[in-house]
């Protein structure tokens, strides 16, 4: 290289250097205005923490999910087995529970001493000799009651060939010489046997012959053998509880969807292998018996699926859940509680900001108020004026309730007295002394010709009224209770009057309505005391009427109330309500009375309350 080249060189590289030097002036410049502009530029504390908040809340939501995702990922294929297990566990819980209700009531029935008695002695007795059976029925629904609220369906089959059904409809019929042979291979140990049928083969058999608007649908049948002696569990006679296939479906689905929600399809058949309920196609039978009925989980054709024995290895629970489906329904609850999380956390942060700015101060005026508020001694809430619609009527609104509250303290302490002297009239009248002594003196007497067995079905029997009164009952009774009650008061009063008949005619949807405690007994006790007493005859008669209400008629054979009695009565039930000191302790002052007064406090308005001629009306709304 030449002398020339290389001071040219040297100039290049000094003209470089100086450009550099020159542009680090500039940008210098620059960021020193920038920041000079950025200091000028103010901002609000709120907004410098809203920012700081954002910043953070955005820093810990990433690293939350981040977190979520990996541990998911990681403890997911660990977890699946003993997630499915547990919600299967619990499902089969349901279920069994639901099959133990079924035996329950079965054995109920089978317990019953005036179930077996009625059913398996004095009806087929009654329907040889062509008598009325309807209180036998009677006796049966109110041992049986519970098939109303749980829709069940009873059927009886004796070894005298009869065929007792109490379903919508009830009737005793006597089945052909070849009766169905649903139960020829059915073993009468006394052991529960679940199944399903197409039909009823025996209310076919009797439709034929009758007519019976009963469904004769598919149904689901617990079965048991029993008898009317001391081993009646092994009995000749067969106890059929059964429930439409339809609603037993339904059931079903509420049960496992109430636990279900990783998309498991349930199949339950019983140990024959007959379906007993499927959502799917699946052929569960041919499943088990490739597996060789045993329990367990497989994993098959990309499905889990595990089986289970229940209600003492009579039931089989098959589940069955595509692996595909649950991950995927993982994945997107996943993505939508990403999701809600976010938008959740940005609606926080931006009411929280406007919020706490803007109506902390009002809420905090409004609270101070009702701290100083004190109803004892006369300090009553002040007003907090604010331009916030919301709060403005917030606190109009407390200072309206404040005034009312007032009011409404003196009205509830007074019907709260009134409600509780109610009920202690209402237990004197109950329980009046005369009833006891009476009473007594029939056992005392019954205890010197040695009727044992007699004393001690009336000890009973008062001991359940005593019982029966006795037990707090804030919401009132079922009227099949209050019917029970009715019944142990006259078999009581029986032992006075042998020749006394108290003829029933409830229908049967009405013995689940809601009524208040002991209305129909002091009633029954009036007729007693004025019917002829030389041959008592009293008649209870229910009714469902217009606007859904409900009423029952008590009447007697006596000479019935005059035209100034039932006036004098109404005047004192309308007067009942002034105060609880209009009341009295006198039966024909207080009992009937009493009933008004119970019965205004349950149903308020509605109500039904007549006296007549004819005998006592008392009513009021199906609630």
């Amino acid at each position: 290289m030449t002398e020339t080249d290389k001071t040219t060189e040297t100039d290049k590289t000094s003209r470089f250097r100086y450009l550099n030097r020159i542009r680090r002036k500039v940008y210098a410049k620059v960021f020193a205005q920038a920041l000079n502009h950025i200091r000028m530029d103010k901002e609000p504390i709120v907004k410098k923490l809203f920012r700081t908040y954002i910043f953070w809340i955005i820093i810990c939501i990433f690293v939350i999910l981040c977190g979520t995702v990996f541990y998911a990922g990681k403890v997911i294929n660990s977890n699946i087995t003993e997630t499915q297990k547990q919600l299967t566990l619990s499902i089969n819980q349901n279920i069994e529970n639901y099959f133990q209700d079924m035996n329950d009531f079965s054995m109920e029935l089978v317990k019953s001493k005036v179930f077996r008695e009625t059913a398996l002695g004095k009806l087929p007795e009654y329907y040889e000799a062509g008598r009325n059976t309807v209180d036998l029925f009677s006796n049966l629904y109110l041992e049986a009651y519970k098939m109303i609220q749980k829709k069940y369906h009873v059927g009886i089959i004796t070894d005298q060939n009869y065929y007792i059904w109490m379903g919508n409809e009830y009737f005793i019929d006597r089945l052909s010489k070849e009766p169905p042979d649903t139960y020829q291979d059915f073993k009468k140990d006394g052991r529960a046997v679940i199944k399903y049928l197409e039909r009823n083969e025996y209310l076919q058999e009797v439709r034929n012959q009758r007519s019976i608007t009963d469904k004769d649908n598919s149904k689901i049948t617990l079965s048991r053998s029993f008898g009317d002696s001391s081993f009646f569990y092994n009995g000749p006679a067969i106890l059929e509880v059964q429930m439409d296939a339809e609603e037993f479906k339904e059931d079903m689905r509420r049960l496992s969807s109430s636990k279900n929600n990783a998309g498991l399809q349930i199949h339950i058949l019983n140990n024959a292998g007959d379906t007993i309920f499927s959502e799917t196609e699946l052929d569960g039978r041919q499943f088990l018996e490739e597996n060789g009925w045993k329990t367990g989980s497989f994993r098959k054709d990309g499905y889990y699926n595990y089986v289970y024995k229940i209600f003492n290895s009579d039931i089989y629970v098959l589940y069955t859940i595509s692996i595909f489906s649950y991950y995927n329904k993982l994945l997107t609850f996943l993505g939508f509680a990403i999701v809600f999380f976010l938008v959740v956390t940005a609606l926080m942060i931006v009411v929280s900001y406007r919020v706490s700015r803007e109506i902390s101060k009002p809420i905090h005026d409004v609270c101070h108020e009702l701290r100083k508020v004190d109803l004892a001694q006369g300090i009553r809430y002040q007003r907090v004026d604010t331009d916030i619609l919301e709060l403005d009527y917030l606190s109009n609104t407390i200072g309206e309730l404040n005034e009312k509250l007032e009011e409404s303290m003196h009205h509830i302490i007074t019907l709260k007295d009134f409600e509780i002297h109610s009920k202690l009239l209402a237990l004197q009248a109950q329980m009046q002394p005369h009833f006891l002594v009476n009473t007594l003196t029939t056992m005392g007497s019954m205890a010197e010709e040695g009727d044992n067995r007699d004393i001690a079905r009336m000890c009973l029997n008062l001991t359940q009224m005593f019982r029966y009164i006795s037990a707090e009952e804030s919401t009132g009774v079922r009227l099949f209770e209050e019917m029970k009650h009715v019944n142990r008061y006259v078999d009581i009063m029986k032992e006075r009057f042998p020749n006394a008949q108290v003829d029933t005619d409830i229908p049967l949807e009405m013995m689940n309505i809601r009524v208040p405690k002991l209305i129909i007994q002091p009633l029954v006790e009036n007729s007693f005391k004025y019917c002829n007493r030389s041959k008592p005859y009293i008649r209870i008669v229910g009714a469902r009427t217009e606007g859904d209400c409900w009423s029952i008629r008590v009447t007697d054979n006596g000479e019935g109330f005059s035209e100034s009695k039932a006036a004098e009565i109404l005047k004192k039930c309308a007067k009942s309500m002034d105060g609880v000191n209009s009341l009295s302790t006198k039966i024909d002052g207080m009992g009937l009375v009493n009933v008004y007064v119970r019965l205004q406090l349950f149903y308020r308005e509605e109500v039904v309350y007549e006296v007549n001629q004819e005998g006592i009306v008392i009513g009021g709304k199906i609630l």
